[in-house]
């Protein structure tokens, strides 16, 4: 095993922050160094290592909801924090992570508050993460917000792998109709076509017609690929920019279906999120605010941020919700209900869970709508190549009798 260079900053027993560099094989024979020492650590990379380089791990998704959900049981059991994030991290595999945990203990046990050892990786967590924990230390009620925290980071993944696996079959079929279909149009009925014109006959306007189209695509190719390229960076960068954002998002609510499955994906996030903030002590506005960013949909977190506006003039919640179109009749109806915040929190639970199950389904069936479209646009593509190759043959067997 390669000895590593760590460097460190820690506290020495009158508080003061003290750094400097040691030699060790392992994170955890550098902490137990450092503790010998009399030092409790608070931070510690490393500097210099043949190993430490480059590493294909990172810290996914799928990390963080497993990090929240062992915070819970560690919370839900009365652990303390420091020596339970640190048995964590020993049994971790992927060393991102495992640094990230101990380092979050570290600063624990050190007696940093768990939300200020979370905030340094904001970028891994996200603001809303942060800002749930920040309000769940001040009022005390860690233990439910970690919880729910779990469970609607699991209720996303659940539903980023239903869309993957929803997509994955429609997706693998074009790619091997447009395989088929260029093998098809670029090369053979142009040739079939070239073969038949040399005999004399008049092609058929539907041969004519998928000739022209293989023979364009030949001598213009990188022109189709250029175009085909240019759509999908420009709608990547689109989706990136605030205003192309805004534009794209618009558009896909009013696509059928897509839009519905849009609409409730938010909803059950914005209630989901907004019952927790409720239930860790922010106030209604709060609340409301940190939900609509947390949606991902820059559309919905502006009228979030016109109803707090709204809200903090005074109007009532029924009649502020009524502005948005992305929270359905159901939804507006339920929230806007509630007289204080248990009665809101409490009808969020029931509006998130609502929706999640609408959300499942509907990202379920996304097979059984694309499907027949994919089925009745086959059926125009192979009547079509058939007839350009099938015309021109009934025509030379008639000149043939």
């Amino acid at each position: 095993m390669s000895v590593l260079m760590y460097k460190y900053q820690a506290l020495d027993a009158s508080g003061n922050t003290t750094s400097g560099t040691l030699r060790a094989s392992t994170e955890q024979e550098a902490y137990r160094k450092i503790n010998a020492s009399g030092l409790t650590p608070v931070s510690l990379d490393v500097v210099r290592g043949a190993s430490a380089g480059f590493s294909l791990q990172r810290i996914s998704k799928q990390d963080i909801v497993n990090f929240t959900r062992e915070l819970a049981v560690l919370v839900e059991a009365r652990i303390p924090l420091d020596r339970g994030l640190l048995s964590i991290a020993e049994h971790e595999t992927n060393r991102p992570l495992a640094a990230m945990i101990r380092e979050v203990a570290t600063q624990i046990e050190s007696g940093v508050p768990i939300t200020h050892a979370l905030a340094k990786y904001e970028d891994v967590f996200g603001d809303v993460y942060i800002s749930t924990m920040r309000a769940a230390e001040k009022s005390g009620n860690l233990q439910a917000v970690t919880q729910h925290l779990a469970e609607m980071l699991e209720k996303q993944m659940e539903t980023r792998q239903q869309v993957v696996r929803a997509m994955t079959y429609p997706v693998i079929v074009l790619c091997m109709i447009a395989a088929a279909l260029s093998v098809i149009i670029g090369f053979v009925v142009p040739k079939f076509a070239r073969t038949f014109s040399a005999s004399g006959g008049k092609l058929p306007l539907a041969t004519r017609v998928v000739q022209g189209l293989g023979e364009n695509v030949n001598q213009y190719w990188w022109a189709y690929a250029g175009v085909a390229a240019s759509a999908i960076v420009g709608w990547i960068l689109a989706w990136r920019h605030p205003k192309g954002r805004l534009v794209l998002e618009n558009f896909l609510t009013r696509v059928p279906y897509i839009g519905r499955v849009l609409v409730a994906h938010t909803a059950a996030r914005f209630a989901r999120v907004m019952g927790i903030g409720l239930a860790s002590g922010l106030d209604v506005i709060d609340s409301m605010q940190v939900a609509g960013q947390a949606t991902g949909r820059p559309v919905f977190a502006q009228d979030c941020s016109n109803m707090t506006m709204r809200l903090r003039s005074g109007e009532r919640l029924a009649d502020v919700l009524a502005v948005t179109r992305y929270l359905p009749p159901f939804a507006r109806r339920m929230i806007g209900a509630g007289k204080d915040s248990k009665e809101v929190s409490r009808a969020c639970d029931i509006v998130a869970r609502h929706y999640d199950r609408e959300a499942g389904n509907l990202t379920k069936n996304i097979n059984t709508i694309v499907e027949p479209i994919m089925t009745v646009g086959l059926a125009v593509i192979v009547l079509v190549v058939a007839l350009a190759v099938f015309l021109p043959m009934w025509q030379m067997a008639r000149i043939k009798r």
